[in-house]
């Protein structure tokens, strides 16, 4: 059998990923395992080739991967999250790791130890992300701390399609968390970790001061997260340069800066050894070669850099992939390079099967193996065409870096665009020439000087005006690049299915000369096709609206799509985060991987955070053709305002004196505000509230009404003045406070459905046991976003369909009776494939 070891790896990690589809699909997964041991054995079979061997070595593979998965998945009983019920307790822990900083908060994760509720010290076990929004708030790592909080489960917006950050944290271990207004909150307890790591934390947060103090904000901020990976002054905005120029992978610590530290700390030892005196030389090459000292020597640098970059899970990673190429380079192994990464995977996995499922595991080891694999094609070319030595050596070099930038960019796009939603063309060019002058300059230079900043004892870097220097050529390149026109292309993310056949098409493109490989990459193309297909079908034709209301958290947003594919969007959310964007992460994705690249009216009810934040951010990326607004401004607005005026939107201050607008076979009539406000600013909230956009929506023999965060005092106006406030759906006013229940309203409306949008566990309490009541009474069926999730009304032909997040997502098949698991598997089947046609997997 060659390469064993490849062979190990697939079928270990075929192993983890069934454990992962056991609990949805248990007969799919049997099925599909079955039939791989019997293709393989076939083909073992029809090539003579022994068949006990290979089908022993993929059953052990599969059975340890999927055994050992269920066993690291499960969660103990006295995981801290079992307790996150949002009640307050004392919480004692130690911090796990550096403590991550930000403008205005500090956040620690903590390996808790016990709780205090009431009386009783309760032992505990798991981690804790605890948020200090106190950025003077002083925590390192190895403290032992005592505080007391509310403790929650950590929750992700829950939107279909979207990146799962609670399964993300869960991943690593972090299933709750808590938050703190002030540092003064916490006790310390005491110090507690290795004291090597806090020894080289303690470096690492000298050199993040000393590149403070010495570089401009920008320069500062980039070079941080570039050579210590500390992110936290990293600006929305910036980050946005990186990701339109194709280079954002630069931004974080991982396969690509250890790469080159490792290159470079390789090839200097390397070069010296070679250099040394002849007689010296000629000695040390009867006992070894001076690889393999340069291999040996380089070791420790990069295990000391991976701990002094933070020592993150993705960074470990890197790490063990690069001292495994080494080791190889130590035992002659070197010229197998599949196999020393099939090592590199298992040694990973076996250390954390879960990091299967990471986006940063994924990417690294998918351009690596392109890479090798580019490598091994590129020579067999070479050597058809004899092309090794003389004048023709440089144009050599010059293609293989040139195919294996498009490999590495190319392989890793789809993963790209499954979680991020976009192509990036401009990186094909921008990796070929800002990553190397990155990893050959600004990593080792700003690395060197750091460094020898800590020998010093210096408060500002070393050589701070020359690593200023190579930071403005850095960032004017990437200034450029992400200047190209359409350097971002935004698409739907891509579902797994189109994901596994565009790699198996990638993969034949390597092993053209085989025969099995032609047949594979029809097959491939064909399925991509019916899959594109069915995405592109399914948005025409559709006579349906849909009204989409998204979970944002503590605030409103509402997506409408009119018959005949007019776009309306209703608020955008909004947090009071300064570093996290609702737009940027959580509306824009949604509309991209529901293929929305333009909105025809974008409707802002009242301008405060919780509304507006979002449209901010919607409204600088896509096309939009008009703005409604009720004319009042406000600080949260500014920006707002200003791209409006930039981009030359049509801006429209609607009132209730404004005439009613067809929009696709549907009458859009605005309720409210009164016409007098036009233009007008208060600080008043109550006031702003109040005259919020309410409009009605008649469409199909239903109607749907948007009420903002109308109060009661104008909700009583509005049902004075008008006869016409019935409606089969109502967007319940100010995301169920008690101040908007009016139960006279609420009869005039006569709801036979109420949608309330609220933050999961807010502060607010919101909605209130007073609406809830109310509407309850009033015969509406309730749903809430911070409960249910998305919510999605589909109406056609004077019916209204409802549908959630809780429908959409998969759900766990019981393992009672053998009817009712066939019943919930070919339900979750059913809900696969609708998704691999909506987006939504």
């Amino acid at each position: 059998m060659q390469r064993p070891l490849v062979f190990i790896a697939v079928f270990y990690m075929c192993g983890i990923t069934a454990a992962e589809l056991f609990s949805y699909f248990p007969f799919s997964t049997m099925l599909i395992t079955i039939l791989i041991l019997i293709i393989i054995s076939c083909i073992n079979r029809l090539t003579g080739k022994p068949l006990l061997v290979p089908l022993l070595i993929m059953v052990i593979a599969i059975s340890f991967g999927f055994s050992y998965m269920l066993l690291r998945g499960r969660i103990p009983a006295d995981d801290i999250s079992n307790f996150a019920n949002g009640e307050k307790m004392t919480i004692t822990g130690t911090v796990a790791e550096p403590a991550a900083r930000y403008s205005q908060r500090v956040v620690a994760i903590l390996k808790t130890s016990t709780i205090l509720k009431g009386n009783n010290a309760v032992p505990v076990s798991g981690r804790v992300r605890l948020t200090i929004y106190d950025p003077e708030a002083e925590l390192d790592y190895g403290d032992a701390i005592r505080f007391t909080g509310r403790l929650k489960k950590i929750r992700g917006f829950k939107n279909p399609g979207m990146f799962d950050y609670a399964k993300y944290v869960s991943r690593k271990g972090i299933r709750a968390g808590a938050g703190l207004g002030k540092k003064e909150g916490i006790v310390k307890a005491g110090e507690y970790g290795n004291p090597l790591l806090k020894k080289i934390y303690r470096w690492r947060g000298k050199i993040r001061l000393s590149i403070i103090h010495g570089l401009s904000d920008q320069s500062a901020a980039v070079l941080q997260a570039m050579i210590i990976g500390t992110t936290g002054d990293l600006t929305p905005e910036l980050r946005d340069k990186f990701t339109a120029a194709g280079v954002t992978h630069i931004l974080s610590i991982s396969g690509s800066h250890l790469g080159f530290v490792t290159f470079l700390i390789f090839f200097i030892t390397r070069y010296f050894l070679t250099h040394l005196p002849y007689r010296f030389f000629l000695r040390m090459t009867l006992y070894t070669t001076p690889s393999k000292i340069a291999a040996f020597v380089t070791m420790p640098p990069i295990i000391f850099y991976s701990f002094l970059s933070g020592g993150e899970i993705a960074t470990i990673r890197s790490l063990i992939m690069a001292i495994v190429f080494l080791l190889a380079i130590l035992i002659d192994r070197d010229d197998d390079s599949i196999s020393t990464l099939a090592i590199a995977a298992l040694l990973v996995l076996i250390w954390d099967p879960q990091g299967l499922f990471d986006i940063s595991f994924q990417l690294s080891y998918t351009a690596v193996l392109s890479m090798i694999l580019t490598v091994r094609m590129f020579n067999d070319m070479s050597d058809k065409k004899n092309i090794t030595k003389g004048q023709k050596e440089w144009r050599r070099k010059f293609m293989l870096f040139l195919m294996l930038t498009v490999s590495a960019t190319a392989s890793t796009t789809p993963i790209v665009a499954h979680y991020f939603n976009q192509i990036t063309w401009a990186g094909l060019l921008s990796n070929m020439i800002i990553i190397p002058y990155a990893g050959f300059t600004v990593v080792p230079i700003g690395l060197l000087t750091s460094c020898l900043g800590l020998i010093l004892n210096a408060d500002v870097i070393p050589l701070a005006t020359f690593n200023e220097l190579l930071m403005t050529i850095f960032l004017k390149l990437v200034d450029i690049f992400a200047g190209f026109p359409l350097s971002v292309i935004y698409t739907p993310s891509p579902d797994i299915i189109f994901i596994f056949f565009s790699y198996l098409f990638f993969t034949s493109l390597f092993f053209l000369k085989k025969r099995w490989t032609k047949i594979m990459s029809v097959i491939s193309i064909s399925f991509i096709a019916v899959l594109i297909a069915c995405r592109l079908f399914s948005k025409y034709g559709n006579e349906t609206m849909r009204i989409t209301f998204l979970d944002v958290g503590q605030g409103d947003s509402a997506l409408i799509e009119f018959p005949g594919h007019k776009i309306m969007i209703i608020d955008g959310g909004g947090t009071f985060s300064d570093t996290f964007d609702i737009g940027r992460a959580v509306v824009a994705p949604y509309l991209w991987n529901n293929g929305i690249r333009s909105i025809d009216y974008m409707v802002l009810s009242h301008p405060q955070r919780d509304h507006v934040e979002g449209l901010t951010y919607l409204l600088d990326k896509f096309h939009v053709g008009e703005v409604w607004t009720n004319g009042m401004k406000s600080p949260a607005t500014y920006s707002f305002d200003r791209i409006i005026q930039d981009k030359g939107v049509r801006h429209l201050k609607v009132n209730k004196n404004m005439e009613e607008k067809t929009i696709g076979g549907c009458i859009v009539q605005i309720l409210n505000p009164p016409p007098h406000i036009t233009g007008s600013q208060t600080s008043n909230s109550r006031l702003i509230n109040d005259l919020s956009v309410v409009m009605k929506i008649a469409c199909n023999d239903k109607s749907i009404l948007f009420t903002g965060d109308i109060e009661k005092g104008q909700i009583r106006k509005i049902t004075a003045g008008r006869s016409n406030l019935q409606s089969n759906v109502i967007k319940v006013p100010h995301h169920g406070a008690r101040g908007s229940v009016d139960n006279n309203f609420i009869s005039y409306v006569k709801p036979d459905i109420a949608v309330i949008s609220a933050g999961y566990q807010n502060s607010y309490h919101h909605p209130s046991p007073e609406a809830i009541s109310s509407y309850n009474k009033a015969g509406a069926a309730i749903y809430r976003t911070d409960l249910d999730g998305v919510v999605i009304l589909k109406i056609r032909n004077g019916k209204t369909d409802v549908i959630t997040y809780n429908d959409i997502l998969l759900k766990k098949v019981s393992f009672d009776r053998l009817t009712s698991m066939l019943n919930s598997e070919f339900i979750n089947l059913k809900k696969v494939m609708e998704g691999c046609c909506n987006g939504g997997f």
